[in-house]
């Protein structure tokens, strides 16, 4: 009886160490881009993105993450949504991370799918309060709108995209959209002067075949968590369209000549556990490619 009981304390003993080191660790992941596209002036031009945080703290006031963004050592830092957890309170995490970074860094920021459910009329109350203090801060929130970025007498274009709640897909949601129209994107920001380069920030991937057909260069997004629990030899298991094996977990992405990174995130939502599926904090370089 006694044997069983230090048996099973130590299986559960090591399952939740096992589980904070997934959950608490945190993994710094780098991509090299190259594109003819890219200016001379942007050689080695770096982006740290953060995506999916979910109010997750990592240290006191989240000093470990900003540690491993200050070691990346980014010219800017993006966001590619969900900082905060739709439908609940404790978005004081958030703010407090913006704070911290934008002493440091300039920071451009999209919403994600979260955000969208906290600006339902059941949530918008309570968080009518946290936009309003996101968007007084030293942060570029852009909301189906573009800004360039310039280096000497060169730039490159920044923008990002809000795909409406509706779009994502979930099991059994008679509300949702089939699929992107053609020309949302179009829509939304206009024509892309495709000799210059174009960076997309988009908080799901699953439409990566409509910012390509746009002419996006890169989308940066998130959202998967890079399918929660990763098997070998077989990816991430499910995505939060609650999809087996769904056809984006993680990691960079072609098509044609665009390239997309997509983030397994920081944080979590519903499905807090994470296995062989650290939280991660992605750094892309530029380089510009000779012709």
């Amino acid at each position: 009886m006694i044997g069983n009981l230090l048996i099973g304390s130590t299986i559960l003993l090591g399952g939740y160490t096992f589980y904070k080191s997934q959950m608490k660790s945190l993994e710094k992941v780098e991509y090299i881009i190259e594109n003819h596209k890219i200016p001379k002036e942007f050689d080695d031009f770096s982006i740290v993105q953060i995506s999916d945080l979910h109010n997750a703290e990592f240290g006191k006031d989240n000093y470990k993450l900003l540690k491993v963004v200050d070691d990346l050592n980014p010219d800017i830092v993006v966001i590619t949504g969900d900082l905060v957890d739709g439908g609940k309170s404790n978005f004081e995490v958030a703010l407090k991370l913006i704070d911290e970074l934008s002493k440091k860094y300039k920071i451009y920021h999209i919403i994600g799918n979260h955000e969208e459910k906290a600006l339902l009329k059941k949530y918008k109350e309570k968080y009518e309060n946290y936009f309003s203090q996101l968007y007084s801060k030293k942060i570029i929130n852009l909301d189906n709108e573009s800004i360039k970025i310039k280096k000497g007498k060169s730039s490159i274009n920044l923008y990002g995209i809000v795909i409406p709640l509706r779009y994502y897909k979930y099991l059994f949601n008679k509300n949702e959209k089939s699929d992107l129209e053609e020309d949302f994107i179009k829509d939304k920001l206009g024509n892309v002067c495709k000799s210059e380069y174009n960076i997309l920030l988009s908080h799901t991937p699953f439409y990566f075949d409509r910012y390509v057909d746009w002419g996006a260069d890169l989308v940066l997004a998130g959202h998967v968590h890079g399918g929660i629990i990763r098997l070998p030899f077989l990816g991430g298991l499910l995505s939060p369209n609650r999809e087996f094996f769904p056809e984006y977990d993680l990691g960079k992405y072609e098509k044609d000549s665009s390239e997309m990174v997509l983030s397994k995130g920081l944080g979590g939502s519903k499905i807090l556990i994470r296995i062989n599926c650290k939280p991660e904090v992605v750094k892309i370089t530029l380089k510009s490619k000779l012709t």
